[in-house]
């Protein structure tokens, strides 16, 4: 599907402007899903266009993960001056000493930690991540039936922890004792970086809040800015959609083509 000229005026439109912040998800939006998260790889191309807009001047470019910082640094191959948001904006690359618990949320860990031993041996198939603020559980690749009941289960389990964030996303529950969002983690570097206009591009019910916090922004005149896209299909609170990784790295390119104009 080629692009809709609505979106190319949209692109000029928000190249256009001084200083911008230009984010987006990493997993099925700059790589495919696959089953093994760790088996994850950027398509050709969208990292290097990331990287020069970066290099431009009143320009950020932000990854707004789910994943924690230190592999979504290791898949992406990303560097300074990129910035990383990991755990669902609960870790911020910019931030030494990335992030602390206290001894509550660290006590909740623990206990999580032994209720999963349990939900392991229920849903032997399911896989569990460990991060350093949350626990994630994944079915990729499990039959239907099987996933679906891990994920209830799954979900369930945190439910009972009034102390934990629950975030369903694709084939994955995550269970959160330190939770920020990522429509809160946008909203709060777009102010602090004083951007007059934010591109977020997202794939999934995690990104569908961050565009949702992007159209509520505070500052209004930034919220008509706002220029969100969904990669793939889902109804979407975005503004404009494209169909997969490849086409995304064709808008990145575009864009830092319009912001080099």
């Amino acid at each position: 599907m080629s692009r809709s000229p609505e979106l190319d005026r949209a692109l000029a439109d928000f190249a256009a402007h001084e200083r911008v912040l230009v984010a987006t998800d990493f997993d099925g939006v700059l790589a495919p899903l696959v089953l093994d998260p760790m088996d994850s790889r950027p398509v050709e191309g969208g990292m290097p266009a990331l990287a020069a807009l970066a290099d431009l001047p009143g320009t950020t470019v932000a990854l707004v993960s789910g994943r924690a910082l230190d592999p979504l640094r290791e898949l992406s191959g990303a560097q300074d001056p990129l910035v990383l948001i990991g755990s669902h904006g609960a870790e911020d690359s910019r931030q030494p000493g990335g992030l602390a618990l206290d001894d509550d949320q660290r006590a909740l860990l623990e206990r999580l930690d032994e209720e999963l031993a349990a939900f392991r041996v229920d849903h032997p198939g399911a896989r569990v991540e460990s991060k350093p603020a949350a626990r994630v559980v994944h079915t990729r690749g499990l039959p239907e039936a099987e996933a679906e009941a891990a994920l209830a289960a799954a979900q369930e389990l945190g439910a009972r922890h009034t102390g934990l964030e629950v975030t369903p996303g694709k084939g994955v529950v995550e269970l959160a004792a330190a939770h920020v969002g990522k429509g809160v983690a946008l909203v709060a570097l777009a102010t602090e970086l004083g951007a007059d206009a934010v591109f977020y591009a997202g794939d999934d019910v995690t990104d569908e809040h961050g565009f949702a916090a992007l159209a509520d922004d505070a500052d209004t005149e930034r919220a008509g800015r706002a220029l969100t896209v969904r990669v793939g299909d889902g109804e979407t609170a975005a503004r404009f959609r494209v169909d997969d990784e490849h086409a995304m790295v064709e808008l990145l390119q575009a864009l830092l083509a319009a912001r080099q104009r």
